[in-house]
């Protein structure tokens, strides 16, 4: 994964070692890992029963593994992701990394507008958005990059 993408990620969702119950009540650990949706691994599972936490590096490979799937939404849903400018795959990736793909769907309108590369009309469908109004930085940061490419 690209250095830039994690560090952007990794900002956007901050770290916790413990699992935790996000804003909407979801279980969650590391660089926000929704443990509901995509049970931890054995190996670290084990590790959390054991000692109440994971470790920063436990952290980052959920964190790799998220970003992984985030992506392959990414080129599910548009179809020339892989021809979008880097800077507009990452706020893209992180976007889908914080929704999740059945929210990220519901976006009809900045989908079809990101489909046609129509940047401005998509950045401005997210400003309209409950989401964008509850993430704070994040939103401003992805629609920019999105905007601006």
């Amino acid at each position: 994964m690209n250095e830039s993408l994690r560090a952007l990620i990794a900002k956007h969702e901050g770290l916790r070692l413990e699992p935790y119950n996000d804003i909407k009540g979801i279980k969650t650990i590391g660089f926000g890992h929704n443990i509901d949706a995509h049970p931890l691994p054995d190996v670290l599972a084990h590790h959390l029963d054991t000692f109440g936490c994971i470790t920063d590096n436990m952290a980052f490979e959920l964190l790799e593994a998220d970003v992984d799937n985030a992506t392959e939404d990414c080129r599910k849903l548009y179809r020339d992701f892989d021809k979008f400018s880097e800077r507009r795959q990452w706020a893209l990736i992180d976007f889908l990394f914080n929704v999740g793909m059945t929210t990220a769907r519901s976006f009809y309108a900045t989908n079809r507008a990101i489909n046609r590369a129509d940047w401005n009309f998509a950045a401005d469908q997210m400003k309209k958005s409950l989401w964008y109004r509850q993430v704070g930085s994040r939103g401003e940061t992805i629609t920019e990059m999105v905007r601006n490419g």
